[in-house]
């Protein structure tokens, strides 16, 4: 009985409210009447409508129209899509209301960017590289653009960089219209040795190497595998060549240079060691220096 007053109560009150609303007296499209759309798909223009006191009424049998401009498809619903660039000129009208707006279409095909990130704690925040092509492959402006951080605890985004928070994995991705580009990014944390290292543990080690010098770390057994590589500082055609021994290990080898490892996938046996080294005979007037990156992974 007491549930069912209550209700009452509730339905009671809404009703006062809705009769509180006037008229539709004001609409609003988009921000500020430009709509700006980088989206290839189709997309659902939106509409406010207000009273006279700037309540807010549905906006159920709003009307779209295009009226001039670049020939935009439109439905009287206000769903669009932007086959090409140009800008056009529609109209929305509710009953005596009418509303023009100005549609900016600027279609995105695709947002060039992307790819791994490795940073290390203390390092100075990571521009995001990104651009968006149209389908000729020309650069796409004016845009809007969203980025994503699927782990804040991670990094955090300052502007259009990112900045380490703490070591571990994340995705960052960037959105402009129906298409992103998305980097995978692993933090590390200064270390001294490898030689403790926990499971799920980031560490990284900077080297500096003379020709013929070497430079060695252990690592622990583990039937989970680890991540090995060499991060470079600035210079990426002298960075220390890269070894693992007492493992079990695939390489990773980068795409311009597939004869120089530059990571591996280990299993690592008692007695294992990560090798840092500059050949005697490469380069020998200049020294080498980079990061030695170790991930100790959680997948058997």
């Amino acid at each position: 009985m007491m549930k069912h007053k209550m209700l009452a109560k509730v339905a009671s009150v809404l009703l006062t409210l809705a009769a509180c609303n006037g008229p539709p007296a004001r609409l609003i499209v988009g921000f500020g009447d430009t709509i700006l759309v980088n989206n290839v798909r189709p997309v659902q223009l939106s509409v406010q409508v207000f009273d006279a006191a700037g309540r807010t009424l549905p906006d159920t049998g709003v009307r779209f129209e295009w009226t001039s401009g670049a020939s935009v498809p439109i439905s009287p619903s206000g769903v669009l899509t932007c086959n090409r660039a140009g800008d056009a000129m529609f109209r929305a009208s509710l009953g005596p209301l009418v509303k023009s707006a100005l549609v900016r279409c600027r279609p995105v095909h695709d947002v060039l960017g992307g790819g791994p990130v490795n940073l290390v704690m203390g390092d100075p925040p990571y521009d995001l590289w990104f651009e968006a092509v149209d389908a000729a492959g020309r650069r796409v402006r004016p845009l809007t653009a969203v980025l994503t951080v699927d782990d804040t605890m991670v990094v955090r985004r300052e502007g259009w960089r990112i900045r380490a928070r703490a070591p571990g994995t994340t995705g960052v991705d960037v959105w402009v219209g129906d298409g992103w580009a998305h980097w995978y990014v692993r933090v590390f944390e200064p270390a001294a040795t490898f030689d403790s290292i926990r499971v799920g543990q980031h560490l990284a080690l900077p080297v500096r190497l003379g020709a013929g010098e070497q430079r060695s770390w252990q690592i622990p057994p583990s039937r989970k595998e680890f991540g090995v590589q060499i991060l470079p500082v600035s210079d990426t055609l002298r960075v220390p060549r890269l070894a693992v021994i007492g493992a079990n290990c695939m390489s990773r080898t980068p795409w311009d240079m597939p004869r120089i490892p530059w990571g591996y996938t280990c299993l690592a046996w008692h007695g294992a060691a990560v090798i840092a080294y500059h050949p005697r005979n490469v380069d020998p007037a200049r020294e080498w220096s980079g990061t030695v990156a170790v991930l100790r992974g959680d997948r058997p």
